[in-house]
């Protein structure tokens, strides 16, 4: 039994020895040693199992995040105002683009800048889900097969969370069960997506509201303690992993966005694709006005490399965007599928490597936008 796991990936197989620990945290090594010994947190040292191993600190993910926590909790870091948490959609109406390998990475390290994240997968192909961990579609008798517990099983989405709201027809179905924690009780939270959970936009598309709007109704059933086991102000950032293609799921995301990160692939019908995500958002704010935000757009350019000629033509038609490009680019790496292979971000198994180091910077970009958002809202 104690061999059995609660996700898909090698979770506590993975650990970071001081410096890689540091990175993950953003903090640096001395301030790591200040922190574990005010914290009280007990780091495992190597030679603790096998006494001819270096008496060095191997930090587990759980660990981790709990640490950022800790953090956290002593304003060492800053989240955002207010009781409302800072709605995150990441879209671009067009395949292949980095989407989900950004939804991902930032949602991992915003959890470890401190804030309380909590990630919501409305893409059929559930990509989110197993990069965080689990096989949408695995059955009860099939996860034992796999060595995984109980846990391991995705038991609903958020269709099923939210669909009861949207006319308030059947009863309010209690979410625990439902919300993830592949790290632990310190790391980010998951609300997972499966093959059903196109039920939800067909569910959408028949009711006789205001179609757009089903997701802010949610949130406020929501903050007023009408969800059982999920009240969104328990988080500072909501980030929404948006299928590729315009839908009610995803108009809903973006009419319910404080900020919207567009993840442009350096190729022109990634262009094309942010062209018709910003005429999207455009047509929402037509029709309902003030009843949807004025979502802060950032376009993250991904698959960046200075050795391709089409990059530059790539920077020349993103120049009319040039007030909302993030003044970091992801770059083109193969370290990407080894992510994919193990069931986790890139992040959390080489937290030195560039494109996570671009990631990083691009947090650092993202949290204070998300800080702004949030003093303007307060204001």
């Amino acid at each position: 039994m104690s061999d059995l796991r609660p996700t898909f990936a090698y979770i506590g197989t993975v650990e970071h020895r001081l410096k890689s620990a540091a990175a993950l945290l953003g903090v640096s090594e001395n301030t790591l040693r200040t922190t574990l010994i005010e914290s009280g947190i007990e780091v495992r040292r190597a030679n603790h199992d096998n006494p001819n191993a270096p008496a060095v600190r191997l930090f587990d993910l759980p660990t981790i995040f709990q640490i950022a926590e800790y953090r956290r909790a002593k304003k060492l870091t800053k989240g955002p105002e207010g009781k409302k948490p800072i709605v995150i959609a990441i879209e671009i109406i067009k395949g292949g683009t980095g989407k989900t390998t950004t939804a991902a990475e930032v949602a991992v390290q915003l959890q470890l800048q401190g804030l309380k994240v909590l990630g919501i997968d409305i893409d059929i192909q559930a990509n989110f889900t197993q990069l965080m961990g689990y096989e949408a579609d695995l059955t009860e008798d099939e996860a034992a097969l796999y060595g995984l517990t109980e846990e391991g099983i995705v038991k609903g989405t958020f269709a099923t969370i939210c669909g009861p709201f949207i006319e308030r027809y059947g009863r309010p179905v209690d979410a625990k069960g439902i919300i993830k924690y592949p790290f632990g009780s310190s790391g980010p939270a998951i609300i997972p997506a499966d093959t059903f959970f196109s039920d939800l936009e067909h569910d959408i598309s028949k009711t006789s509201g205001k179609r757009e709007l089903v997701f802010q109704k949610f949130f406020k059933e929501s903050l007023a303690g009408n969800v059982p086991g999920l009240n969104v102000g328990d988080f500072d950032v909501v980030l929404f992993d948006c299928p590729p293609n315009i839908s009610f799921v995803a108009t809903n995301a973006l009419a319910s966005a404080d900020i919207v990160i567009a993840p442009v692939k350096m190729e022109s019908f990634s262009v094309k694709g942010l062209s018709r995500l910003i005429g999207e958002i455009q047509t929402l704010k037509a029709e309902y006005g003030n009843e949807v935000k004025d979502p802060e757009l950032i376009i993250l350019p991904t698959y960046y490399s200075t050795n391709l000629p089409r990059v530059s033509r790539m920077q020349e038609k993103l120049s009319q965007y040039r007030a909302n490009t993030s003044p970091v680019s992801i770059s083109q790496s193969e370290e990407f599928p080894k992510s994919t292979d193990n069931y986790m971000p890139l992040t959390v198994i080489k937290p030195t490597c560039q494109p996570v180091k671009e990631y990083r910077m691009f947090v650092d970009h993202l949290i204070k936008k998300i800080n702004e958002v949030s003093k303007a809202r307060a204001s």
